[in-house]
């Protein structure tokens, strides 16, 4: 969920007033937070216009995140510690969920887990005796039961200069490796208290209450979910940086057992070399890829390290990446990205749905890609993969249909279906439009065979009902199948034959969805009118003049 969405959200009142009214909000140059207070949501060019840009400029997120005395703070157990353990905590476990949003219930049992985990994995034993963190930690709690914030800021000076001196990520000081050390010395914070652990959601949601008054994290109401919890898409980059963050652990380790290079003992020994990890594995390689994950080698730099850009071309076609091939951090960035997607499944929702399925529409129409894309795995029950493909096609046509377009006459066919029929059908106002999707390694020829079976499924269809449009979707189309389209459109009596490239159905979805969808209205099938291939501004144009 972007900033600019939150404006016609479903808010309740005391979640809205922390969000804009509450004062801790920190100035900066391009943002006021008492005319912000004042204005809200109220002008809402002004609010698009001016609060958006300010509330996401990483000046302002700067100033709030690395505050050590935060909103809340006596409710935190006044504790400056306790506050940046609690924030930290919970923009990590959001970055790490579908839209960075979860049911608000769930995000405080996952924190406190998260919490539990660090307390239970670390002892002093991890550390060599020589580890200048752990030596920090100790002296950071040597005056007291607590770490103030005082000692935070000598910590995060100290994080800066060293992190400042040092070529690699793997070398960076971070605020997680400094929960670990004061883990290990049995300074972290508790998560439970007289044996009653909801004393402790208690004060995770005082960290919560804190981040929404710094206008960091928002908490709406939805359709499907009461209490939603998220950090707005347009602050993600920002915070994924903050944290130091680039994948979670699970995710990781799947990368690594997914991609063969990985399984090689001479780039895994030589990996470890390269980032002083000498644990001892048994000389089994799943130790020796375990051991890199919990060495806290970034996933960046192992990959940058360990393959060549030969092989990081490899990974990028067989699992086809969006990524330049003669860029090698672009290349990086997208491997990570997509394997990062894995844990993020589709939801019970069918709107979250839409937005994975919107979001892959590309790649699963592609018939050179060759693996489901990672979130997408379970939905379909089907052992072939290219199967499989053909029918996530199908179902993420009709899930934008029906949640994005937000047409409620949308009927899904396609290869489940008997009988004489398109992969799909709509009605909208008593007109009928049909729809094929077409997988493909190349351009889409629309062959004579292909032609036949079009119009013995309009000719069928329009038995009964009047169909108007027959939608071919497909990576690009031939020239032929343009000329093609032409000559079936006389066959069929004039109804419109209308060549829709996968990339341009999913960027007026992206469109609608921007500029029309928030208002509930049902997309006009008015747009699709016309021959040969959909140009995608002339349909905006017509969405345009429909709404002017």
């Amino acid at each position: 969920m972007k900033l600019r969405d939150l404006a016609d959200k479903n808010w309740n009142s005391y979640e809205q007033k922390r969000f804009l009214k509450d004062d801790p909000k920190e100035k900066t140059e391009s943002f006021d937070p008492e005319t912000f207070k004042h204005d809200g949501f109220e002008d809402r060019e002004k609010y698009l216009e001016t609060y958006v840009p300010a509330l996401a400029a990483d000046e302002r997120l700067d100033v709030e995140l690395n505050n050590f005395t935060p909103p809340r703070l006596s409710s935190i157990n006044d504790s400056s510690y306790q506050a940046l353990v609690i924030r930290y905590g919970i923009l990590r476990t959001l970055i790490q969920q579908l839209d960075y949003s979860m049911e608000k219930e769930e995000l405080l049992e996952a924190v406190q887990s998260w919490q539990q985990r660090i307390i239970d994995d670390f002892s002093e034993d991890d550390f060599a005796e020589d580890d200048e963190l752990l030596h920090l930690a100790k002296a950071a709690v040597d005056y007291g039961s607590d770490v103030y914030d005082a000692e935070l800021h000598m910590v995060y000076s100290y994080f800066e200069l060293h992190n400042r001196a040092r070529n690699k990520k793997h070398e960076y000081y971070t605020w997680l490796d400094f929960f670990k050390r004061l883990s290990a010395i049995d300074r972290f914070p508790k998560v439970s208290r007289s044996e009653k652990p909801e004393h402790a959601l208690d004060t995770i949601e005082k960290g919560l209450w804190s981040l929404q008054e710094q206008a960091i994290v928002y908490e709406v109401n939805t359709e499907d979910v009461n209490e939603l919890v998220g950090i707005p898409e347009d602050y993600a980059d920002f915070i994924r940086d903050w944290l130091y963050y680039e994948m979670s652990e699970d995710n990781y380790r799947q990368m690594l057992e997914a991609l063969d290079y990985f399984d090689r003992q001479q780039t895994l020994v030589d990996a470890r070399d390269t980032f002083g990890v000498d644990t001892k594995t048994q000389g089994l390689n799943e130790k020796r890829r375990e051991s890199l994950v919990k060495a806290g080698v970034f996933p960046s730099e192992l990959l940058a390290e360990a393959l060549t850009k030969e092989e990081l071309k490899e990974i990028v076609d067989e699992y086809g990446l969006d990524a330049h091939k003669q860029k090698t951090d672009e290349m990086i960035e997208k491997t990570i990205e997509y394997f990062e997607q894995s844990q993020k499944q589709v939801s019970d929702t069918e709107e979250a749905n839409a937005e994975l399925y919107l979001q892959c529409y590309e790649d699963i129409s592609d018939g050179n890609v060759e693996r489901i894309p990672p979130q997408l795995q379970q939905v379909i029950d089907e052992d072939d993969p290219s199967t499989k493909l053909d029918i996530l096609f199908e179902e993420a046509t009709a899930e934008i249909f029906t949640e994005i377009f937000n047409i409620d006459g949308t009927e899904l066919l396609g290869q489940q279906a008997t009988g004489i029929v398109a992969d799909g059908e709509i009605v909208q106002d008593g007109r009928w439009l049909l729809w094929d999707n077409k997988r493909r390694t190349n351009k889409f020829k629309l062959d004579s065979n292909t032609q036949s079976k079009i119009k013995n499924y309009i000719d069928t269809k329009s038995q009964q009902h009047d169909v108007e449009w027959f939608l071919i979707i497909a990576p690009d189309f031939t020239e032929r199948a343009k000329q093609n389209a032409k000559k079936l459109e006389m066959q069929v009596g004039g109804i419109d034959i209308r060549l829709v490239k996968a990339a341009d159905f999913k960027q007026l979805a992206e469109y609608w969805q921007e500029t029309y969808g928030r208002d509930d209205q049902e997309l006009p099938l008015s747009v699709f009118y016309g021959s040969e291939v959909l140009e995608l501004e002339i349909a905006k144009e017509a969405l345009n003049r429909e709404f002017s």
